[in-house]
């Protein structure tokens, strides 16, 4: 008798084994995952990338093969425009305070969208005012007055 268990030697527990097959497959997943990352990565350190001095270059399988160079802008309207019974002075105050911006490829996007935003101005003298950071690091901050 097995004192461990209080069961005889020659009793099968009920208890089965779980396959193994699941456990292997998740781990050969994970490591051709890594080994595909690495070697992307070390395509990029033989092209020239250095960390924090010079940018990579786009090889397969990096993490920022999907990745696109943007332009990121902030639209304000002065004096605020009116919309839905509500005074709506930056382009972030159309959205709940959590949500992310609109992201556009290019400014001139966000210019026409700030332009769009202009037909619910109730000033003749509403200006609409930029400010944009473009892929390149470049600040730019164009203004318009609404039409």
């Amino acid at each position: 008798m097995c004192t461990r268990t209080k069961l005889a030697v020659d009793v099968q527990s009920t208890t089965r084994r779980r396959p193994i097959g699941p456990y292997l497959y998740c781990a050969a997943l994970c490591c051709v995952l890594v080994v595909g990352q690495f070697a992307a990565e070390f395509g990029q350190l033989k092209d020239g990338f250095r960390p924090f001095s010079q940018a990579p270059g786009r090889v397969p399988y990096s993490w920022d093969m999907f990745s696109i160079r943007i332009d990121r802008c902030a639209i304000a309207w002065d004096p605020p425009l009116r919309i839905d019974g509500e005074r709506v002075s930056r382009w972030t105050d159309r959205t709940w305070l959590l949500e992310f911006d609109t992201v556009y490829n290019r400014a001139a996007t966000y210019l026409g969208a700030a332009s769009r935003g202009c037909q619910y101005r109730d000033s003749p003298a509403t200006r609409a005012r930029l400010v944009c950071v473009t892929a390149d690091g470049a600040i730019h901050e164009p203004s318009f007055v609404c039409r």
